[in-house]
């Protein structure tokens, strides 16, 4: 098959493009022949190196035309400052949201030759089901659970995914609440979660003794509560230490926040780091103690690396992938008391890290890439079969 996935910036650091990477090359494994069409690109070279089998192509290179970026026309200088259809509800929220936005996507839409095409978020997912062909297999992969879209965004999803041939998304109550808001949609509404590939680890049998939570550093991210509840371990676990990768909006936020609860010596907020593998190898406590997650990338990667997780117990990814005590621990989000307390019965008792460790590496197995690449498969096989 002729697959296209579509993502707003390829070259960006984020779950998205991550678990969008890693499906792609699991398809280019089966033998598809696999595009990824970036709407814009906003770097020299993306953060996640593509698979050479895969296909990108760039719609609007953004970047200035000596740094190898394009020399807009002056017809395409006054559709950049243009309004964009989607900028009524603030669907794209880019600086590069326009009216030149639309012509490019839309265009693609309308040219590429494919038999399958996947969009990888609501704005693209909302181009898609306006501009997809009739003839092309159009798919909306829905990384954003649907209570997280605001309600004039939650109104134009019920208006116009009825156009698209399925909705795809990371969990079964991701799912169940796309079905509850698109009654009758026509094609399939279905749970496939992200891949985890394989992990390039040097791991000792016991870690040092490292916390370790990774992502943007965002307030959903719930890292703050994290950082407040590792400081609360001090007492009784002085030579225990933090590592909070990723980049944000509320890095400086943390960075004090790290200085107020007198954590400096044992909490360091780091620059992301691609790929995180080594990083995983050398943690011996994953925390995830976001306030909303769907599948959590970080919480399959700790699991696949052998790390053992604590979680924040959040509808979808957490609830749906950890039992508690079995693959890993559960805690009310927001809860510091209750993440200190977790975070404590984990550094005491290696026992407990290496029965949830093994049971995390079991669960880690349903997220090969082998078998998400077969559930896509299957999928699009059956809608393309649909059409004849």
């Amino acid at each position: 098959m002729r697959i296209a996935f579509i993502v707003r910036d390829a070259g960006v650091l984020g779950g998205t493009i991550k678990a969008t990477l890693n499906t792609a090359t699991a398809l280019a494994d089966r033998g598809h022949e696999v595009t990824i069409a970036s709407c814009v690109r906003s770097r020299p070279s993306p953060m996640f190196r593509p698979d050479p089998r895969i296909t990108v192509v760039d719609l609007w290179d953004l970047r200035k035309p000596d740094k190898g970026g394009e020399s807009l026309s002056p017809l395409d200088r006054w559709r950049a400052r243009r309004p964009s259809i989607l900028d009524e509800r603030n669907a794209n929220r880019l600086n590069s949201s326009s009216a030149l936005f639309d012509r490019r996507v839309a265009r693609y839409l309308r040219d590429a030759d494919a038999d399958v095409m996947i969009g990888t978020h609501l704005s693209v997912n909302l181009y898609l089901a306006r501009y997809g062909r009739d003839d092309v297999v159009k798919i909306a992969q829905e990384h954003t659970s649907f209570g997280q879209h605001r309600a004039p965004l939650q109104d134009w999803v019920k208006t116009y995914f009825p156009r698209l041939d399925a909705v795809v998304t990371a969990t079964e109550a991701d799912a169940e609440a796309y079905r509850g808001a698109l009654p009758g949609f026509r094609g399939p509404i279905a749970a496939i979660p992200n891949p985890v590939p394989p992990l390039d680890l040097d791991r000792d049998a016991e870690p040092g003794p490292v916390v370790m939570a990774a992502g943007r550093l965002v307030p959903a991210k719930g890292f703050s509560t994290l950082v407040r509840a590792f400081s609360r371990t001090v007492d009784r676990f002085p030579e225990w230490r933090l590592r909070i990768y990723g980049r944000g909006k509320e890095a400086k936020a943390l960075e004090q926040l790290v200085e107020d609860t007198r954590s400096e010596g044992r909490t360091r907020i780091m620059e992301p780091v691609v790929p995180l593998d080594q990083e995983w190898a050398d943690a011996a406590i994953a925390a995830i103690p976001s306030h909303h997650e769907s599948f959590s990338l970080v919480m399959g990667e700790a699991m696949r690396a052998g790390v053992p997780v604590v979680a924040g117990a959040v509808p979808h990814g957490p609830v749906e992938v950890i039992e508690d005590g079995v693959n890993g621990l559960l805690v009310p989000k927001k809860d510091v008391a209750a993440l200190t307390e977790a975070l404590e019965l984990l550094m005491g008792d290696p026992g407990l890290r290496a029965k949830l460790a093994d049971g995390g590496r079991e669960t880690a197995r349903r997220f090969t890439p082998e078998k998400v690449a077969a559930r896509c498969e299957e999928l699009f096989e059956g809608l393309l079969a649909a059409r004849t």
